[in-house]
């Protein structure tokens, strides 16, 4: 009978030091409740025969690989190179990973659209390090990487905050749980804005005095329990963002009559924004177009 091996990590959020968390300041990040699983089930055929479905269970990737190498049996294209990339990696740190000649059947199922930004590949790769037992930091870092905070996210169910400290990931578990989460929000902007190149010409890097204060910034988000303090920090947070990445915070572009404050999460001009202000604000934004707007504990965990 054929054996079901069976993974989940969790999507991600960032909410403090975006940009500078790759240059060693303290970042404040979610898991969100939404992932990506993925099963593992025996083959009878000495391939793997790989299944990615949608958040409608609809198949947007399928493909065969010879398991001796990876190689795709069908195509070339991007997804079928990073994932053989990814495979590929996993065996150099785990050399017993997949070395028999049985076959497997890998089903993964999005819990989130792609379009939204939540991780499919952060979760992709944390799901099939589970399975090779190795690390996935180092997986992430070899084909995509960043800082690794969204790997940090898909091992966990609680907040975190993470830091690099000499290049090596440090993730500790906080209590972050508002008492006035009924004030927050998460706003899908559905469009993608390219402003990557507009940032590398204007970013470059951040000075000691500012990682500080992004530190101390992150360290107050956690702790405050007032809504006053917590749109404060967040006013103050994107004006250092706004000035180290020169563009302006999205309030003003975009909600400037909104009745609270509103952060641009992770990448500027990407994906979520974080909402806090009226309880009736999923209305002020319906009118405005955005019909995806997620009250807080829906999308992310309690802290412990």
């Amino acid at each position: 009978m054929a054996k079901n091996l069976n993974f989940f990590s969790s999507g991600k959020l960032l909410i403090t030091s975006e940009y500078a968390v790759i240059d060693g300041a303290c970042a404040l990040a979610l898991p969100t409740k939404l992932g990506q699983s993925m099963t593992v089930i025996d083959h009878k055929e000495p391939e793997i025969h790989w299944i990615a479905k949608d958040v409608n269970g609809n198949i947007w990737f399928e493909d065969h690989f010879r398991v001796s190498d990876f190689e795709s049996n069908l195509q070339s294209n991007e997804t079928t190179s990073r994932l053989q990339q990814i495979l590929l990696i996993a065996r150099k740190l785990n050399p017993n990973f997949l070395v028999n000649p049985t076959g497997f059947i890998v089903e993964t199922q999005l819990d989130f659209s792609k379009d939204w930004g939540l991780g499919s590949s952060s979760t992709l790769v944390n799901n099939v390090a589970q399975w090779a037992k190795v690390n996935p930091f180092y997986i992430q870092q070899k084909v995509f990487g960043g800082s690794g905070y969204d790997i940090a996210c898909a091992q966990k169910h609680n907040p975190i905050t993470y830091q690099l400290i000499d290049q090596k990931p440090t993730v500790v578990d906080v209590a972050f749980a508002p008492p006035f989460y009924e004030h927050l929000f998460f706003v899908y902007m559905n469009k993608k804005q390219n402003s990557r190149t507009s940032i590398q010409n204007h970013y470059r890097g951040v000075s000691d005095e500012l990682r500080n204060t992004l530190n101390t910034l992150t360290n107050r988000f956690v702790k405050t329990q007032k809504v006053s303090e917590f749109q404060t920090l967040m006013l103050a947070h994107e004006s250092i963002i706004s000035k180290l990445i020169g563009i302006p915070p999205v309030q003003q572009t975009t909600f400037s009559d909104y009745e609270g404050v509103i952060k641009s999460l992770g990448a500027w001009g990407g994906d979520f924004v974080l909402a806090c202000g009226p309880k009736t604000s999923k209305a002020y934004f319906s009118e405005k177009g955005y019909a995806i707007c997620i009250p807080y504990f829906e999308l992310v965990f309690r802290g412990k």
